[in-house]
């Protein structure tokens, strides 16, 4: 029998109905409020506000509200609060009653402005130190990347600006390198955003630098830069906040040959970890000629011998090659050799070697570890610390900045590695914070007997490493 058209007349009053009932028990938010402590957030703020005025919001239904921008991945605060009345599990998550009013968008930006980027790292340490307690995060090895956020600035309006100038620098602003250090380019709807190019593409916007944790690819460190900051010079501050964060030192640091720097290479060695960072090959062959590897540096003699045998010197006069030693053998040794067609280039000299300040630190870093362990850790890379940044971006709006300023991109970066985090744990954690992923950690305790196992083993030839 056909049924007849539903005609629902509005009810004056509603009897028993209850969100807590409406909101599934298997229903993720219900999973995370059981997990995640939102009420630090009270004692952490309350001497930012008054005695007097108004009351303000609940700061804990704030930061709840604040989570669910990112978790849901909503555009904007004001499209979050336009939809917050028609979804009953964001009201029963945020405490809210059916009939009750909700706060206007601007609660949010405001409470922003007040609390700063303390309360959001806080809550970023809370899901970490969950983490860390639930076995998670094993400290020992870690993969260091980085990722370009498109500002919310357009990239065509941006146009040179001199910084402020204090009366100090007044009498230097005739000079014309001083004019060009301070000249920015800069969108002066966000300032703090610069101009970076990755991949062939300028993007106007921030940067992040994350550590993830080899384990199972929790975030430990995130810092947020203009776009134009180099990623080998961060290295050294993702580490410290690394051990900061997690109390432990890695043993094992591996990142992509941009981080691949003799200073980076010091500061690993000096710290007794070891590094899987390949490096810019110095010295490549050219057509018809011989690749600096061919040439072997005696230490003893401080001469570099070429592959027939005879020595190149070093250079008195280095000219203008800072940070780098010349060696260079005689024009007329070269001519007398069987391979000067194959070897030397130059008209006039004879063959040369560019010799690296600090190369012993370029060479410790290729032969720390073995070739087949360091294949297998930048592999491993990619899914890691790339994969971390692709699940950002494609769930929770990572690529894209929803704010202006780099203490807003801060909050954000901060915010969304929180939350990814809270996704490991909800993955491999009973509710009780106890191990469901049994077969994973006695794999990572393999690895860790694998590597162990490849030290002990004989050394051999030195290993030139082809990444």
């Amino acid at each position: 029998m056909l049924g007849k058209p539903k005609k629902t007349e509005p009810k004056l009053f509603y009897h028993g109905v209850s969100l807590e009932r409406r909101v599934p028990s298997e229903h993720p938010l219900r999973k995370i409020k059981q997990l995640v402590d939102f009420d630090f957030i009270r004692s952490q703020v309350a001497e930012l506000y008054g005695t007097n005025g108004n009351q303000s919001v609940d700061p804990a239904v704030i930061l709840k509200l604040m989570f669910l921008l990112f978790y849901e991945n909503i555009k904007s605060e004001r499209a979050l609060m336009r939809q917050l009345p028609l979804r009953l599990d964001w009201l029963w998550f945020c405490d809210y009653d059916l009939d009750e009013v909700t706060p206007d968008h601007s609660v949010l930006s405001k409470a922003r402005n007040r609390w700063g980027t303390e309360v959001f790292e806080t809550f970023f340490m809370n899901i970490l130190e969950q983490c860390i307690n639930a076995g998670l995060v094993d400290g020992e090895t870690i993969y260091i990347d980085s990722s370009t956020i498109d500002g919310n600035a357009d990239i065509g309006k941006v146009r040179p600006q001199l910084r402020e100038i204090t009366e100090k620098l007044t009498d230097k602003l005739d000079d014309d390198d001083q004019q060009e250090k301070l000249a920015k380019r800069v969108n002066p709807a966000d300032p703090d955003a610069r101009i970076g190019r990755k991949y062939g593409k300028s993007t106007l916007g921030y940067k992040d630098h994350r550590v993830v944790d080899d384990q199972f690819g929790v975030i430990t460190s995130t810092i947020t830069t203009p776009a134009n900051t180099r990623d080998d010079k961060v290295l050294k501050q993702s580490i410290h906040t690394h051990q900061s964060n997690t109390g432990t030192e890695p043993g094992i640091t591996a990142a992509d040959k941009i981080y691949g720097t003799i200073d980076n290479y010091k500061f690993l060695h000096d710290k007794g970890a070891k590094a899987c960072i390949p490096h810019q090959r110095h010295g490549r062959k050219k057509a018809g000629q011989f690749s600096h590897d061919k040439f072997v540096y005696d230490k003893e003699q401080d001469c570099y011998i070429c592959p027939a045998g005879h020595k190149l010197t070093a250079l008195k006069h280095r000219g203008s090659y800072v940070g780098n030693e010349r060696y260079r053998a005689e024009r007329k040794t070269c001519e007398e050799c069987i391979f000067f067609k194959e070897c030397v280039s130059s008209k006039t000299l004879g063959r040369q070697i560019c010799h690296k300040v600090g190369c012993e630190y370029i060479e410790w870093a290729d032969n720390c570890l073995p070739k087949s362990e360091r294949k297998s850790l930048l592999a491993r890379r990619q899914y890691r610390a790339e994969g971390s940044f692709a699940d950002g971006a494609n769930n929770y709006g990572f690529k894209r900045a929803r704010w202006r300023g780099i203490a807003k991109m801060e909050i954000q970066n901060l915010m969304i590695a929180a939350i990814q985090n809270l996704g490991k744990l909800l993955r491999y954690c009973h509710n009780n914070g106890e191990l469901v992923g049994p077969l994973m950690a006695i794999k990572a305790a393999f690895r860790r007997v694998s590597r162990l196992f490849l030290e002990l083993l004989p050394t051999g030839m030195p290993c030139v490493s082809e990444y």
